[in-house]
């Protein structure tokens, strides 16, 4: 059995619609915390597929991360509209098929788009 590695950037969401963006595995660690990784809704790796977070160390107190099946572009689309519905006032990246450059792109839009104060109330359209 070949084990597939996470690719970067990941991107969480949380069970708010708040997207984390993260670009190393550093980051996802740092991101989730073990009693908050229930909170967690969502993980894609960059090929969109989807991680399992849990806590992990002799006391429980940190955080790890694997793939948890295969790509499912579709939901993670559904996320980041969810997010920037709820979070922005800007639109999502569009995504064109390519999960790697969508990926990317999120996180740099995430990165540089400002938020609202307050979640937007009512349905993103797509889930």
């Amino acid at each position: 059995m070949t084990v597939q590695a996470v690719s970067f950037p990941c991107v969480l969401v949380d069970d708010d619609d708040w997207l984390i963006p993260c670009e190393s595995p550093e980051d996802v660690r740092l991101a989730s915390e073990p009693e908050f990784v229930s909170d967690i809704r969502d993980a894609f790796d960059a090929g969109g597929r989807p991680l399992r977070l849990f806590a992990t160390g002799p006391k429980g107190n940190e955080v790890d991360f694997e793939l948890a099946g295969p790509a499912d572009p579709e939901r993670f689309r559904r996320c980041v509209e969810a997010y920037f519905h709820h979070w922005t006032d800007a639109a999502p990246p569009v995504f064109a098929g390519d999960a790697a450059g969508y990926a990317a792109a999120v996180v740099v839009a995430a990165r540089e788009t400002a938020v609202r104060r307050r979640k937007r109330k009512g349905d993103a359209g797509g889930g």
